[in-house]
């Protein structure tokens, strides 16, 4: 007897997310005679059954995990030149602008060979509460001495505080929050980053990112780097070095945070415009303007899309 191409065990039933970030919202799905979980949206396409003959309703296969992971586990890595930061006035020309956020003032560096014609459109700014998570677990990725460097997540939660029915006496239920937040942002240190250094850098390979993340953390260190500095060096075998702006190269762009000698710095792109933000009060000497000015104008390039 023939199946039927549109059997649904479970119609009407909607239980397995499609977004992590948005619980909320469901990704509709249906099973077939054999028990296969096959979500609408990629039937049309390829008509692959989620997590293959063993897939159950509202249970993911391990097929199916490894798939949505290696979606956000490409590899990015972040760089810090050796050496010492020179001293002087050298690079007192570079254009800052500012830029407000959370009631704080930021200077930023843009790239100059930016092309509006050729922008990928994107955008990936830290937020004021990204920015403030970063700046309470900054110490946890500083690196006092020679290194290795560190690294860490900024994970974002949503929270959901709509209405929900309470029957209890009044005198027992929960006075209602006034303006509550509907997310939460936590650090979440990469233990799995891996450690590495050319002939001129340190680096930080970070290959398994978690669901949530919104922006990555680095410590440069102290006793053997450039402070803010990232290297460019894209000729490097067995994969280019490109400083600090890979992880605004992906698909979902995520802006990547520095810590350098007690500071915090922001590589991050605004309308596909790459930038370099650090607070206005923060102690950024002209010599790393500069080097981070000339890193930023060579690495814009990378962002510009292609045109036939």
């Amino acid at each position: 007897m023939a199946k039927d191409p549109k059997y649904d065990r479970y119609v009407g039933m909607v239980t397995l997310p499609g977004d992590p970030l948005n619980p909320r919202k469901p990704r509709p799905f249906r099973v077939d005679e054999d028990g296969n979980v096959i979500y609408l949206d990629e039937e049309a396409g390829r008509a692959r059954p989620a997590g293959g003959a063993n897939a159950r309703a509202g249970i993911l296969g391990w097929d199916e995990l490894d798939r949505r992971a290696g979606e956000r586990s490409a590899p990015l890595t972040a760089t810090a030149v050796r050496g010492s930061v020179a001293k002087g006035d050298k690079g007192s020309d570079v254009v800052r602008t500012r830029k407000t956020i959370g009631g704080s003032d930021y200077y930023v560096i843009s790239a100059n060979t930016y092309d509006p014609a050729l922008s990928n459109g994107k955008t990936a700014i830290p937020n004021a509460d990204m920015i403030a998570t970063m700046n309470s677990s900054g110490k946890d990725i500083a690196v006092r001495g020679q290194g290795p460097e560190k690294g860490a997540f900024i994970v974002r939660a949503p929270l959901d505080f709509s209405p929900k029915a309470d029957d209890r006496p009044a005198s027992e239920r929960n006075l209602p929050l006034i303006k509550p937040k509907r997310e939460m942002y936590y650090p979440m240190l990469a233990l799995s980053a891996e450690p590495g250094s050319t002939n001129t850098a340190n680096t930080l390979s970070f290959r398994h990112i978690p669901v949530g993340t919104v922006a990555i953390g680095h410590g440069h260190p102290d006793g053997d780097s450039l402070g803010m500095i990232d290297d460019w060096n894209p000729s490097y075998k067995p994969d280019p070095i490109i400083g600090d702006v890979s992880s605004l190269l992906r698909g979902d762009p995520m802006p990547m945070a520095t810590v350098s000698k007690g500071r915090i710095g922001w590589h991050q792109m605004e309308n596909g415009r790459l930038q370099f933000m650090y607070p206005v009060e923060m102690n950024f000497s002209n010599y790393e303007a500069e080097k981070i000015q000339e890193n930023l104008d060579r690495q814009q390039f990378l962002f510009q899309r292609k045109v036939p």
